[in-house]
């Protein structure tokens, strides 16, 4: 029985057994196989980590439809009230008054309108006068006289005003400008032989009436305009201007273009009593200009067309401007060829030397040589380029060099007749190196530094001109509660240059003088006791200098002035 068993388990296990028949696999091996190892690349040592876990910020919700079954009312809210911030109050009256040494008088009303979205308006009137001696100093270059010798008796006035008005519409901005400037400037001696006062006083009375309109068009495609209108007079139809520009400007096809245009009439001796024939002369400017960027550059380019009756037919100069953002917000960096001009006249000229001779000018002149100022317009060409850096977070440093020629350069001659000893305008062609450079930084929260410097360079001798100049300020300000503001200028040696214009007068002329360089240190404070009370204390040339502004015309000295301010 046992061997049934066996037998039947031996059956049952039986199980097939295949083998697999593998080839002979013939294996060759190359004689003089050098092995090599690859060159290693060096791992970054510092190991870098990066959380890729990302939050999931979604969340999945069902809403509910159920009813409480709870008869609870519950209150309306009221609906909250913003208040916005209590705006500052607004003075719309401020009064001034001074007095100081060398018998100066300032007095100051402002009047303007407060806050409006469309319409604001404004007057101000100011007053600055100041009288003085001044000892008769001799030296190698003064007259000598051989009688009795009289001080100079030194008298200076500014009176202006101003009315302004700007109405802004939905499509335009229109501002409307009356300004009015008198100035008046004494220089002579007190000898009591010699004829009134106002027969030696120069009195440059000026108006300007001017209407403004800018549009208001935001999109490029539009066009866009500033015009400008205004009439002037000086000493009652002595000169008179009418100007009409217009500046506009529209994108077209991706470009920005503009044009400029500019019409003046100049118009002089017209006055009822004058005994000069009236001059009319007409100027023309037309200036178009585009922008583009290229090669990494943004360039300005422009063709300049000008006309004057009384000169060559037609002027054109291009005028190309190429910047450059070397560091982004920090450095800067422009220049090219730029053209500018200017029409002297009687009141520029007067602005910058109110002892020019004023015969035509329409006040009382004594008998003699009438010499008439020649108007002409100078001509600037030039090669220039600019530099800004930002050096910090309150620091900044400008400078720009430049050079080209001037055509009609203006400078001031002495002229002398039997009656005055006073200036005419002369014109030079010269080549011009000009530097300048601008430096500010906030030293703290309570001091800047401001600094600015200029140097001239001409290749021929021209007169009353510096060819250095210098300005700094420090202004301290103390919680807006004390101001004082100490600044130094500086003015280098000039050329004077004296001519005869009387065959009677003894023949000395011409006569060149060098005058010496000046340099006042002033020092200006203000006080607020309140918000509409302030004092101001100006303590002016300090170093007490006493040289020649003009030839044979000296400054005051140190002078002092005291004011009080009061806003209501």
């Amino acid at each position: 029985m046992k061997l049934n068993k066996i037998c039947i388990v031996i059956l049952f296990s039986t199980s097939q057994l295949l083998a697999q028949d593998i080839g002979t696999t013939e294996v060759s091996v190359v004689e003089g196989f050098m092995p090599t190892i690859p060159e290693a690349t060096r791992l970054n040592e510092k190991a870098a980590f990066a959380d890729t876990i990302k939050k999931v910020r979604t969340q999945e919700y069902v809403v509910v439809e159920t009813d409480l079954k709870s008869n609870y009312k519950t209150r309306p809210l009221k609906a909250a009230k913003v208040k916005a911030d209590k705006i500052a109050q607004l003075y719309g009256t401020k009064v001034g008054l001074g007095f100081g040494s060398a018998w100066t008088t300032n007095a100051s009303i402002v009047h303007n309108s407060k806050r409006s979205k469309t319409l604001s308006y404004a007057i101000l009137l100011n007053h600055f006068a100041n009288k003085y001696e001044v000892p008769y100093y001799t030296d190698l270059h003064a007259p000598q006289l051989a009688f009795v010798v009289y001080p100079y008796e030194v008298k200076n006035s500014n009176n202006t005003m101003h009315l302004y008005g700007k109405k802004i519409s939905a499509s335009h901005i229109f501002m409307v400008n009356l300004d009015y400037d008198r100035r008046t400037a004494l220089y002579r001696s007190t000898n009591p032989a010699l004829p009134s006062e106002e027969n030696y006083r120069n009195r440059f009375s000026y108006t300007k009436l001017s209407f403004s309109a800018i549009s208001k068009e935001l999109a490029a495609d539009k066009l866009k305009h500033h015009t400008t209108f205004f009439v002037s007079d000086l000493n009652e139809l002595s000169e008179n201007l009418i100007h009409l520009s217009s500046n506009l400007s529209k994108t077209i096809n991706g470009l920005p273009f503009s044009l400029e245009i500019e019409l003046n009439d100049y118009l002089n001796y017209n006055n009822t009593d004058s005994k000069f024939e009236s001059t009319n002369v007409q100027s023309f400017h037309f200036l178009p200009s585009t922008s583009l960027t290229k090669y990494g550059f943004e360039f300005d380019l422009g063709l300049e067309f000008h006309y004057l009756s009384n000169d060559r037919p037609i002027d054109i100069f291009p005028q190309i401007k190429a910047t450059k953002e070397l560091v982004k917000d920090v450095l800067l960096v422009f220049g090219g060829l730029r053209h500018s001009e200017q029409r002297h006249t009687l009141k520029s000229l007067s602005d910058e030397n109110p002892y020019i001779h004023s015969y035509g000018a329409n006040q009382t002149i004594l008998s003699g040589n009438a010499i008439l100022l020649n108007l002409k317009r100078t001509d600037t060409d030039e090669l220039y380029v600019t530099m800004r850096n930002v050096l910090a977070k309150d620091e900044v440093f400008e400078g720009s060099v430049a050079y080209g020629t001037v055509k009609n350069f203006a400078h001031f001659v002495g002229g002398v007749d039997l009656n005055y000893n006073r200036f005419l305008v002369d014109y030079v062609d010269v080549k011009q190196f000009h530097v300048n450079m601008n430096y500010y930084r906030k030293i703290n929260e309570i001091i800047d530094l401001n600094a600015n410097a200029n140097y001239y360079n001409w290749d021929m001798e021209v007169y009353h001109k510096p060819n250095f100049t210098c300005d700094v300020s420090i202004p301290i300000n103390l919680r807006d509660k004390i101001k004082v503001n100490p600044s130094l200028s500086y003015i280098s040696n000039r050329t004077a240059m004296m001519i005869n214009l009387d065959s009677e007068l003894v023949s000395i002329y011409p006569e060149f003088v060098d005058l010496p360089s000046q340099i006042h240190i002033n020092l200006g404070m203000s006080y607020s006791y309140t918000k509409n009370i302030s004092a101001y204390l100006k303590l002016n040339n300090l170093t007490n200098s006493k040289q020649d502004v003009w030839r044979d015309y000296r400054e005051v000295g140190f002078n002092g002035l005291f004011g009080l301010n009061y806003s209501f």
